[in-house]
């Protein structure tokens, strides 16, 4: 498969807002709706792995007329083959092959705890909400359900029956963000009808840095660390090494009995 630039998906040659992501939303005034949510007027942005559910708790808020830059950091762990021999409770996470998830291909953390809540909520209402993954019999919870699911969401936060442990392989974003008034009207560019009744807001994604350095979570302490950091210890305090251990085997095992012999032949 070409993997080149041009074919989708697009992908930044370096870092900095000359190869980011700009997106231009427009809003029209009759669109806006006061009695739905609060009075903050924008549009709501998340930025997450391709392989996670978005959620709908943590988003960037892109106002009106405004201008917002969102500066990616990528935060990768890898975690190595060493201590695959510990149980998932001793190290903290999860290998893929080892927790399946019914409507994920790929474990994290964040999936498990949606698929946690949404077979909870069906258990709880006999219904998910529209944004949770469900199966095809499951119904879509109405607004006469409304207090139900959230009270579902709030006791499976009580409890820890979820045992959603971290991927022993996670990929992170960190975003830092700035905003500036967007004087769009002034702008030749954006030659459009009836501007009173427009609202446009403008979005750059960009990396901050070309590259990034990757975490790798390893066993500090193994058997052979355990027996070199040892004998480094008794060597520098007590001057012992291998010699030393050769030599107090020989004075336990063969000198008493060389003496014993000696001692014989002389009877």
């Amino acid at each position: 498969i070409d993997g080149g630039v041009d074919n989708p998906p697009r992908r930044a040659s370096t870092s900095g807002k000359k190869t980011s992501l700009v997106v231009v939303l427009q809003t029209n005034q009759n669109d806006l709706d006061y009695l739905c949510g609060s009075c903050i007027q924008g549009y709501k942005v998340q930025l997450h792995a391709p392989t996670d559910h978005p959620s709908l708790s943590n988003y960037i808020q892109v106002p009106l007329d405004q201008e917002v830059s969102v500066e990616v950091i990528p935060h990768l762990a890898l975690t190595t083959n060493s201590i695959r021999h510990y149980s998932p409770d001793r190290r903290n996470c999860f290998f893929q092959e080892e927790r399946k998830l019914r409507f994920f291909s790929v474990y994290s953390q964040a999936n498990c705890e949606l698929e946690c809540l949404s077979n909870y909520t069906v258990k709880l209402c006999g219904c998910t909400r529209f944004s949770m993954p469900r199966a095809r019999l499951v119904p879509v919870c109405g607004v006469g359900a409304m207090r139900c699911y959230q009270m579902a969401e709030y006791s499976l936060l009580q409890m820890d029956g979820c045992h959603c442990m971290p991927a022993c392989s996670t990929l992170q974003y960190d975003a830092e963000i700035s905003q500036a008034d967007f004087d769009w009207h002034h702008m030749k560019q954006f030659k459009l009808d009836h501007k009173e009744r427009i609202h446009l807001s403008y979005l750059i994604v960009y990396f901050k840095e070309p590259k990034f350095i990757a975490i790798k979570r390893s066993e500090l302490y193994g058997d052979t660390e355990f027996l070199a950091n040892c004998g480094g210890l008794l060597g520098l305090f007590l001057g012992v090494s291998l010699l030393s251990f050769a030599e107090i085997l020989y004075y336990c095992t063969l000198k008493p009995f060389v003496l014993w012999w000696n001692w014989r032949r002389l009877r």
